[in-house]
């Protein structure tokens, strides 16, 4: 590592920053486009060549497949959810009586355990409820949120779909342009990098699906022989719980254990504790490995631009680290990065 190589990492890591934080809003479905154009390109040199397809018949077929395939899975989904949320609105009095319940229970618990706390703890405690509080109103506030933002993930997706289809369409004519206004060096390198990132956010991108996929089916199932109710929304819930850093699905299961273990049977408790232990574990083991294989980067690496990226970017930094180690990665074996010596990580 030279003084050149860090000061071109340097200035790399702050193009990325900037690039990130403020250019990444504007161009995020036709970056999401070329990504699935990427995924989807084997699934089009099949149709090609087995089925004797034009690559625009073969790139929209491809798309159309993939959009009903999202919207059959999409429609499953919605008619479950909406099946137990009916029958969730139909014990809901009985609900919100056991929870009015719990939380007088709670607060007289809390109560009387804060009195008898040195006045230091106390206030500590006090902190903490606080927090949660605030960490509930921002939740709720935040499925507000998700509604209002339908309509723009609407568009997002329809723009993404359509640049999706241009760039498979037009793959080759994209690379004769692009190698028509490049120097012949650059270009290799161009080449070297586009098949690194591209192919490694791609990686990346499946392993995340498949995660959440493998997770929220061993949640389903879990609940179901468990013979729990609404077992589909909550296992869809605790998948989207599971993108998120620290939270997880444990914002769910921990507080479903505790209330158990007190007020209902330990049996039922053990069960949950089982599963969300297993669930956990096996995302834990899996996640590491499998996006590292993807994405062609070690799994210590892997491991720091997750946490990296989510202390610098939020949620959002889940994706934007890897995607930012990926680049680096490309840049540094293409050899666009100087530096002395052939090893990678």
């Amino acid at each position: 590592m030279t003084s050149r190589t860090l000061g071109y990492v340097a200035l790399l890591l702050a193009a990325i920053y900037l690039g990130l934080r403020y250019v990444m809003l504007y161009v995020l479905p036709f970056v999401l486009g070329i990504i699935l154009a990427f995924i989807l390109e084997p699934a089009v040199r099949a149709l090609s060549a087995k089925l004797r397809f034009r690559r625009p018949w073969a790139a929209l077929v491809a798309v159309l497949v993939l959009v009903a395939g999202m919207g059959l899975v999409v429609a499953w989904s919605v008619t479950t959810i909406a099946t137990e949320l009916t029958d969730l609105y139909g014990y809901l009095p009985q609900y919100y009586g056991e929870f009015n319940r719990v939380v007088s229970e709670v607060l007289r618990i809390a109560g009387d355990i804060s009195e008898q706390l040195p006045e230091p703890l106390a206030g500590a405690a006090q902190d903490q409820w606080n927090r949660l509080y605030s960490l509930l109103s921002v939740i709720v506030t935040g499925a507000g949120g998700v509604v209002k933002s339908l309509p723009a993930f609407a568009l997002l997706t329809v723009f993404t779909f359509l640049s999706a289809y241009l760039v498979i369409k037009d793959r080759a004519a994209i690379g004769g342009f692009i190698r028509s206004i490049m120097p012949a060096r650059a270009f290799e390198h161009f080449k070297v990098v586009e098949m690194d990132v591209v192919g490694g956010v791609a990686g990346f991108v499946r392993a995340q699906a498949i995660l959440i996929v493998l997770t929220m089916t061993v949640n389903v199932v879990g609940l179901r022989l468990m013979n729990t109710r609404y077992a589909v929304a909550l296992g869809l819930l605790l998948a989207v719980l599971d993108i998120l850093p620290i939270v997880g699905p444990g914002l769910v299961y921990v507080p479903w254990i505790a209330y158990h273990f007190i007020w209902g049977g330990a049996g039922y408790a053990m069960w949950l504790l089982i599963l969300y232990a297993s669930v956990s574990l096996l995302r834990q083991v899996i996640q590491t490995h499998l996006v590292g294989k993807e994405m062609g980067l070690h799994p210590l690496v892997t491991l720091i631009s997750l946490y990296t990226g989510a202390k610098v970017f939020g949620p959002p930094g889940l994706i934007y680290g890897p995607l930012a180690a990926i680049f680096i990665k490309a840049l540094w074996t293409s050899g666009a990065i100087p530096h002395e010596g052939g090893a990678s990580i």
